[in-house]
C-alpha cells in the first residue's frame, strides 16, 4: 500500500472520530433531519476509502467503528425523559420532595433522583419487632432486590442508569442494616445478620443473577462501608453474648441459691451454653469464633468465681452436722473435674485459662479437705475404741464406710479420686491409733497374735475399698508390712523391711512421721532407731537406677 493511501485511511478515521464526538455534545441539537446529513458524510467517507483501498485489517477496523457509532446514535436517540423513567421505576413523578423541582435540576440529577425514590419505595420497611420477625425481613429483602435488578436491569442498562441503581441499593441497604443492629437484642439475631451479610448478600445466589451477568452488583459493593458495618455487627454481637451468657449462669446460681443443693449437672448447661455462642460464631468465621469464645470464658471465670465462694459457705455448713450429706461434696468435685477437662481442650488465653483451672483447684481442694474431715471424724469415733477394747468397732467402721460413698457410684468422674484420699487417710489413722497403744495392752485387749488381727483389717479395708473403685491403689500393704516389721526377728531384718517400706512410701509424708514410733512400737533402743534413720536418710539421698535397689540395701549389711 502506498504512503499517500495509508495517510487516506488515517485521515478518513480522525475525520469519523471527530464528528461522532461533536455528535454526542450536539445531541440536542440532531433531530431527524440532521440525520440523512451524517448519513451522506459516512458515504462520502467511504468512497474516500475506494479511491485508496485499505488492508482488510484497516478495513475490519473502519467497520466496527461504524457499527459501534451506530448502535451508540441509535441509543442516545432514545430520549429518557422524567416521565417515561418513573413509569419504569414505578414511582410518582411528583412527591413533594426537593427532586420533584425539576427546573432546579439538570436531567442527570433528575434521574439520580428518581432512582432513589424508586429505592426508597420499594425497599421493605423495618417490622414493629425486629427480634421476631428479622428472618423473614431478610427474605422479603432479598427477593426484591433480585425482583427490581433483574426487572430493570436490561432498560436501565440501556439508559446507562443501571449502575445508579446498584449504588443506590447498596447504600441503603447498609443503611437499613445499621437500623438493624441498633434493634437487635439477642444474640441469635445478631449472629443470624451477620451471616446473612456475610454469607448471603454478597453471594451468588442473591447479586449473580443470570441476568444479571453484564452488570455484576456484587463488584459495586462500597467496600468502606461494608468493612465498617461488620466492624459495628461484631461489637453488637458481642456485647448481646456476653450479657446473655452473664444472665444465663446468674440463672444457674440463683437455682443452686433457691433449692440450697448442688446440681449433679451443672457443668452440662455451662457448657452447652458457651458451646453454643462459640459454635454459632465458628459458623460465620473462625476469627469471630475466637472472639466469641474470649467473651464466654471471661464470663464462665465470673461465674466460677462466685459459684465457688458461695459454695464453699454452703459445703461448710453442712459439714458441722451430726451427719453431714457429702452427695453435694461428689457433685461439686465432679462439676469442677468436668469443667476443667473442657477448658483445658479448648484453646483459649493462657491467661484466662491459668485464672479459671486455679479457681476450679481452689474448689476441688476445698470439698476433698471437707471430705476428708468427715472421713477423719467418723474414724476417729471408732478406731479409739477399736484399740482399747475387745469390740467389733472396726467392722462397724467398715460398714459406715460404704454407706458413705455408697452413692459414689453416679460420679465415676471423681469416684477414683476421693476413693483413693478415703483409703489413704484411714489407712493411716489406723496407723497412728495402732503405734499409740503398747504392744502389751494390744495383746491384752487382741489376741496374742496382733500382726494377724492388722493382716485381717488390712485386707478387709482393702476389699471394700476395691469395691468403691476398682483398681484403687492398695494403701492396705502398708499395714501388711506392719505385721512383717512385727515378726522381724533379728535387726537385719528389720533394716530389710524398713528399706523396702521406705521405697513403696517415702513420698507419702505422713508414714514417714510416724515410721520412728511404729520402731519404738516393735521395741528398737533410741540407738538403733538412730542407725535406721542414718540409713533412711542416704536412701532419700540416692537415686538408684532400675534394678539396683536390692544392690545398694546390701551395702549396709
Amino acid at each position: 500500500m502506498s504512503q499517500r493511501g495509508g495517510t487516506t485511511c488515517a485521515n478518513s478515521l480522525k475525520l469519523e472520530m471527530n464528528k461522532f464526538k461533536a455528535f454526542v455534545v450536539k445531541k440536542k441539537a440532531f433531530r431527524r433531519e440532521s440525520t440523512q446529513p451524517l448519513m451522506e458524510n459516512n458515504n462520502d467517507i467511504q468512497d474516500g476509502f475506494k479511491q485508496a483501498p485499505c488492508t482488510k485489517y484497516e478495513n475490519a477496523l473502519v467497520q466496527n467503528t461504524l457499527e459501534i457509532h451506530k448502535e451508540l446514535r441509535l441509543q442516545s436517540e432514545e430520549q429518557i425523559t422524567p416521565e417515561k423513567l418513573a413509569g419504569l421505576l414505578q414511582v410518582p413523578l411528583e412527591d413533594g420532595s426537593c427532586c420533584s423541582k425539576h427546573s432546579q435540576l439538570n436531567a442527570k440529577q433528575q434521574h439520580l433522583c428518581l432512582v432513589q425514590r424508586s429505592v426508597d419505595q420499594h425497599f421493605p420497611k423495618l417490622p414493629p419487632d425486629v427480634d421476631q420477625n428479622l428472618h423473614q425481613y431478610l427474605e422479603n429483602v432479598q427477593k426484591m432486590v433480585i425482583t427490581e435488578f433483574v426487572r430493570l436491569g436490561s432498560p436501565l442498562t440501556r439508559m446507562g442508569l443501571m449502575g445508579s441503581l446498584i449504588d443506590c441499593y447498596h447504600r441503603e441497604m447498609f443503611t437499613r442494616l445499621n437500623d438493624l443492629l441498633q434493634n437487635v437484642r439477642s444474640s441469635k439475631n445478631s449472629f443470624g445478620l451477620m451471616k446473612w451479610v456475610l454469607h448471603t448478600y454478597l453471594s451468588p445466589e442473591m447479586l449473580c443473577h443470570p441476568e444479571l451477568r453484564e452488570v455484576d452488583p456484587i463488584k459495586k459493593v462500597d467496600l468502606l462501608l461494608f468493612t465498617e458495618w461488620v466492624g459495628k455487627a461484631k461489637d453488637i454481637l458481642l456485647e448481646n453474648v456476653e450479657n446473655e451468657v452473664k444472665v444465663f449462669l446468674e440463672k444457674i446460681l440463683q437455682n443452686e441459691r433457691d433449692k440450697e443443693t448442688v446440681r449433679d449437672d451443672l457443668y452440662v448447661d455451662t457448657i452447652q451454653c458457651i458451646d453454643a455462642m462459640i459454635e454459632a460464631g465458628r459458623q460465620i468465621s473462625q476469627k469471630l469464633s475466637g472472639c466469641v469464645q474470649d467473651v464466654c470464658f471471661q464470663e464462665l471465670l465470673n461465674f466460677l468465681t462466685q459459684y465457688t465462694n458461695e459454695q464453699t459457705e454452703i459445703l461448710e455448713k453442712k459439714a458441722k452436722v451430726d451427719k453431714p450429706e457429702i452427695k453435694d461434696l461428689f457433685k461439686t468435685l465432679n462439676n469442677c473435674k468436668e469443667i476443667k477437662q473442657y477448658i483445658e481442650t479448648t484453646e483459649i488465653k493462657t491467661s484466662l485459662l491459668n485464672e479459671t483451672l486455679a479457681v476450679l483447684d481452689k474448689m476441688e481442694t476445698f470439698a476433698l479437705k471437707v471430705l476428708n474431715e468427715i472421713t477423719a471424724d467418723m474414724a476417729e469415733r471408732y478406731l479409739k475404741k477399736y484399740f482399747k477394747s475387745e469390740n467389733k468397732d472396726f467392722f462397724l467402721l467398715i460398714l459406715d464406710l460404704k454407706h458413705l460413698f455408697s452413692e459414689l457410684q453416679g460420679f465415676q468422674g471423681v469416684q477414683m479420686r476421693v476413693v483413693q484420699e478415703a483409703y489413704k487417710l484411714v489407712t493411716y489413722l489406723y496407723l497412728k491409733h495402732f503405734i499409740q497403744r503398747s504392744k502389751n495392752k494390744l495383746l491384752r485387749c487382741w489376741s496374742p497374735d496382733v500382726g494377724r488381727t492388722v493382716s485381717q483389717d488390712a485386707e478387709m479395708l482393702q476389699e471394700t475399698f476395691s469395691k468403691l473403685a476398682p483398681g484403687v491403689e492398695q494403701w492396705h500393704l502398708m499395714l501388711l508390712s506392719v505385721r512383717e516389721l512385727d515378726e522381724c526377728e533379728s535387726f537385719d531384718a528389720v533394716k530389710l523391711t524398713v528399706a523396702s517400706m521406705h521405697h513403696k512410701y517415702h513420698t507419702w509424708s505422713e508414714f514417714m512421721e510416724i515410721l520412728p514410733a511404729l520402731l519404738r512400737w516393735k521395741g528398737l533402743s533410741k540407738r538403733k532407731i538412730m542407725e535406721l534413720e542414718d540409713i533412711l536418710k542416704d536412701l532419700s539421698n540416692y537415686q538408684p537406677r532400675a534394678g539396683s535397689f536390692s544392690w545398694f540395701l546390701c551395702c549396709y549389711w
